[in-house]
């Protein structure tokens, strides 16, 4: 029976709520990403190239910190990432509205990282979801027996 009538009495996320929070965030710094990204017309190919290899690194780096257990590893990683990121810029010329990177990535990797901490339910192993090559799929327990 559905609850929308009721207010929760628990601080617990339930795991739906922890994947529409991930999701959520993912969707809004792909965005802001995007927006950020969009003053490299002008960029030589190969300075364009670099920026994208570090970037692309950079963000999966916070995708790593929503799914590893090596959190501390991860978050690491993304530090020394998001610290390095402005002295590229420097580096390739970059206009002024690439140094927003750096604040891109920290943001969203403390935004992950202030959600891991959130107590939350575990995953309701009759509704698992599994990654497959081609994307990530809900599962039911009943289909795959």
């Amino acid at each position: 029976m559905a609850k929308w009538y009721k207010i929760p009495t628990s601080s617990r996320m339930t795991h739906g709520e922890y994947r529409a929070n991930v999701n959520g965030m993912n969707i809004v710094f792909g965005a802001v990403l995007g927006f950020v990204l969009a003053d490299t017309a002008a960029m030589p190919l190969y300075e364009f190239g670099v920026l994208l290899f570090l970037s692309s690194g950079a963000a999966i780096g916070v995708l790593y910190l929503e799914s590893s257990d090596y959190k501390l590893f991860y978050a690491a990683l993304n530090a020394m990432a998001i610290w390095l990121l402005p002295q590229v810029l420097d580096i390739l010329e970059a206009p002024d509205s690439l140094y927003r990177l750096p604040v891109v990535f920290a943001i969203w990797a403390i935004m992950v990282l202030v959600i891991e901490l959130v107590p939350r339910d575990a995953p309701n192993p009759e509704h698992a979801v599994r990654d497959t090559p081609g994307g990530t799929i809900a599962t039911h327990k009943e289909r795959d027996e």
